[in-house]
């Protein structure tokens, strides 16, 4: 979500888990960060400023944002459970 006004732009919480290997530049740099060091079962929140919204890919959301759904340098809000490590 947002962190200035709270809109989800994007959620999960009703569907099949996000899949992702630690380190994959497919993700936002501030989801390999906070998520490293987390087990089974753990909930964290993260709290993702503008320049750790970044994608090694074409697209990022920091200082461009994402369409209208997240403004350029918006400060985002993930709450990330983690399920399973393979």
């Amino acid at each position: 979500m947002l962190k200035e006004s709270g809109k989800v732009f994007d959620s999960n919480m009703n569907g099949t888990a996000c899949s992702c290997r630690l380190g994959d530049e497919e993700f936002i740099d501030g989801w390999n960060i906070g998520i490293d060091g987390m087990r089974i079962g753990d909930k964290r929140r993260l709290i993702i400023p503008p320049s750790m919204g970044l994608l090694y890919l074409p697209c990022s959301f920091g200082s461009n944002g994402v369409g209208e759904n997240v403004p350029p340098n918006s400060w985002l809000l993930y709450d990330i459970e983690l399920v399973n490590v393979r």
